[in-house]
């Protein structure tokens, strides 16, 4: 990866007001970032930069809101280790906000450049810049309004990307546009929170309120990746990190840089307890901590060391600058999104595509695991060695998960075997593996542990997290079509990028995964024809949400659901007129079924006398709904072993 992206020609330089509009820095999903030119009386100028919004979120009221409360709540905290807000503002219909210019780097480009080079930052200056860096957050956390009120400011996206170091040695924290405080104008509901996936706290993921200490837990993330130089929740699904941000899962420093002493891991798990009583009270209590390391050891280091650091790693880039800016031209950069080329194995290559067409084709199947990717700009690639590609790969079945070679313990046909009953005979056998059904077109693998689901894969385009996200209106087509479009800035997740551009909270893309694994099984019980393969063992390795419902009043609202009604009445009419007796099953009761009312009712009115055609008619006034309980009731006993029709 590099540390730039491409320039290409634009329309840059570009009038802004009073503002020159020189160089694009960077687009996200709803604002772009220049730097710009201030001028003012005799010959005066100054570099600054401009984060003005896109035009389609030029209307939205809740992110000028969030755009202007950045601006005031900026503008406040007067500091020298906090980006300064010069200016807030409405021109040509977009809002923008000018701010402090930082000549330097942000933290993320000194860990990949590091990371490229194979070696580490050194451990007195990743203590030094996560010392600085704490200074201006513990200000901002202690800052006061203009009558002395506590603003209880609290920044929520603390993180490599928003930590920049200047090329004379300073440090200083950015971008507080989902800082939430007290004096804010725009309030999102109690838990709601915003974040980069990756970078969040416990209580972010849980929805829960926030204190200070949630900013000192995700310092503490960017302190382990400044020891170790590698991301510290960067594989695995958006459900895998948020799991492991949940459960404070915190891989061991030392497996990555063993030679750092007990007494700095000591000081890094503090930041990073899962309870936030646990860890450092303040910023500034985690700050002092890493002072006392330095002095305990006698390490004396201020700015200018920083400064040699910097100037030697970014040397060829500082000198790049130093040409453009001798020459009197600054190339403007224009944030196209990148083409693709696919190669099938035995293929003609095709291209170029955007990255939305290439993850269509993925979703439909089109796309084989061996398949390569070539990626405007860079070489051809295996398909799950592209970031923003690998996550949407993941999703599907693979070939190392489903091993074609493997034989299944058992398998059969779901017109012989219903997959209610399938279902309920692997949960009372406690089954642990991979379930894999299979009609036209279609193709589904179930993960079973202790004989209930836990995880889904499907190669259905309406099941992938999306469709299913626009489907549930928890987000628009339009939301859902701009993330495909800038994920590769987030990592290639959808989930990551959506929470990124302030759509969803991170706690809300929880609860949709969770619901989504749910949706995919639910969906099966409406399969009338099929197959089904049960490999025993092949148990999922990634973290899973638990179901935030019983495994079997899972099946009770799959057959609610999904079974249909024609299909049912066509089974029970021919039997209509034969009785209803309940059967003693040793493995399952009643209870466990999650029934609804007219469904228990139906149970209660089974007594081994009366005929199904009695049971049917004893509604009332509620016949039609009552109807449809009794044929979907009859029919879940019947499948679990529960009841039975006696001549």
């Amino acid at each position: 990866m590099e540390d730039e992206a491409p320039r290409t020609p634009s329309e840059l330089p570009l009038r802004f007001g009073k503002y020159l509009l020189v160089e694009r820095i960077a687009q996200g999903g709803m604002a772009e970032i220049f730097k710009a030119k201030s001028y003012g009386v005799s010959g005066f100028e100054k570099t600054i930069v401009i984060k003005r919004i896109l035009p389609t979120f030029s209307n939205d009221k809740e992110f000028i809101e969030m755009l202007i409360d950045e601006a005031k709540i900026c503008a406040g905290l007067q500091h020298s280790n906090i980006v300064q807000i010069f200016d807030l503002g409405r021109l040509e219909g977009r809002y923008f906000i000018a701010m402090e210019y930082v000549r330097g780097v942000d933290l993320v480009l000194v860990l990949n450049r590091l990371r490229k080079a194979r070696t580490r930052l050194p451990l007195e200056l990743a203590c030094f810049i996560m010392s600085e860096a704490l200074k201006g957050l513990d200000y901002a956390h202690r800052a006061c309004g203009p009558e002395g009120e506590p603003l209880k400011i609290i920044h929520r996206d603390f993180n490599p990307a928003n930590i920049l170091l200047s090329y004379q040695g300073e440090v200083k924290v950015a971008d507080f546009g989902i800082a939430k405080a007290s004096h804010r104008h725009h309030e999102t509901m109690s838990g709601g929170l915003k974040g980069k996936m990756g970078y969040l706290s416990p209580e972010q993921v849980a929805g829960k309120d926030l204190d200070p200490r949630s900013d000192v837990f995700v310092a503490g993330i960017t302190f382990w990746e400044m020891l170790t130089c590698r991301r510290m929740f960067a594989s695995g699904t958006e459900l895998d990190i948020l799991i492991a941000i949940r459960d404070a899962i915190i891989p061991d420093v030392k497996r990555y840089a063993p030679e750092i002493g007990d007494d700095l891991v000591a000081i890094a798990g503090k930041s990073l307890t899962r309870e936030p009583a646990e860890r450092y009270r303040s910023a500034a209590e985690f700050r002092e901590a890493l002072d006392d390391f330095l002095f305990d050891r006698g390490i004396k280091i201020d700015s200018s060391h920083l400064e040699a650091y910097l100037k030697h790693l970014f040397a060829d880039k500082i000198e790049g600058e130093k040409k453009r800016v001798e020459a009197e031209h600054v190339e403007p950069t224009r944030m196209q999104p990148p083409k693709y080329w696919l190669r099938n194995p035995s293929a003609q290559p095709m291209g170029p595509m955007e990255l939305a067409e290439l993850v269509e084709m993925i979703g439909s199947g089109r796309v084989s695991h061996s398949a390569d990717v070539l990626r405007e700009g860079g070489t051809w690639v295996n398909i799950t060695k592209v970031p923003e590609l690998a996550v949407q790969m993941s999703q599907l079945p693979t070939p190392e998960e489903s091993d074609p070679d493997a034989v299944a313990t058992y398998q059969g046909m779901l017109v012989e075997v219903s997959f209610p009953r399938l279902f309920y005979r692997m949960a009372i056998a406690k089954e642990i593996g991979r379930l894999v059904l299979t009609r036209p077109g279609v193709k589904k693998e179930i993960y079973l542990r202790d004989g209930f689901p836990e995880f889904v894969k499907s190669n259905l385009l309406s099941e992938r997290l999306g469709e299913y996200l626009v489907e549930c209106k928890a987000i628009t087509v339009e939301q859902r079509d701009e993330a495909v479009r800038v994920m590769k800035g987030f990592s290639g997740r959808l989930g990551d990028t959506l929470i990124g551009m302030g759509v969803l909270k991170p706690h809300e893309l929880f609860e949709h995964l969770s619901m989504q694994v749910k949706e995919k099984i639910l969906e099966v019980f409406s399969w009338a024809s099929g197959t089904y393969r049960f490999f025993e063992g092949q148990a999922y390795k990634g973290e899973v949400v638990p179901l935030k419902i019983g495994g079997f009043a899972l099946l009770s609202e799959g057959v609610r659901t999904y079974t249909q009604v024609e299909m049912l009445r066509n089974r029970y009419l021919p039997q209509i007129d034969r009785r209803v007796e309940r059967m003693d099953n040793p493995y399952l009761a009643v209870e466990r079924l999650g029934l609804q009312a007219r469904e228990q009712r139906v149970v209660d009115l089974i007594d081994g006398q009366r005929t199904a055609r009695e049971i049917l008619t004893m509604g009332g006034s509620d016949r039609g709904s009552f109807d449809l309980a009794v044929y979907r009731t009859l029919y879940m006993l019947e499948e679990l072993e529960m009841a039975r029709l006696a001549d």
